[in-house]
């Protein structure tokens, strides 16, 4: 069974700038297979530069949350 997509349009400015603090780099292993949700490879933040590998979704975005809760805690 094939999942709805849930890509969505870029819209212009719109949306307003997007933060370099929010920029990260995902590097999937060549063995990830999406539709099976077998994920594996590594995450970077751009601006702090922490990173992590990952082997699983829930580790990738466990990753966002915990870099993203203290991005959100700093003063800007």
């Amino acid at each position: 069974m094939r999942r709805p997509s849930c890509l969505v349009p870029v819209t212009p400015v719109a949306e307003g700038p997007l933060s370099p603090a929010r920029a990260f780099v995902v590097q999937f292993r060549e063995a990830t297979e999406a539709a099976r949700e077998h994920f594996a490879g590594r995450v970077e933040h751009m601006v702090s530069g922490r990173a992590a590998r990952f082997y699983s979704p829930e580790e990738l975005l466990a990753f966002f949350a915990q870099v993203l809760e203290v991005v959100h805690a700093k003063p800007p």
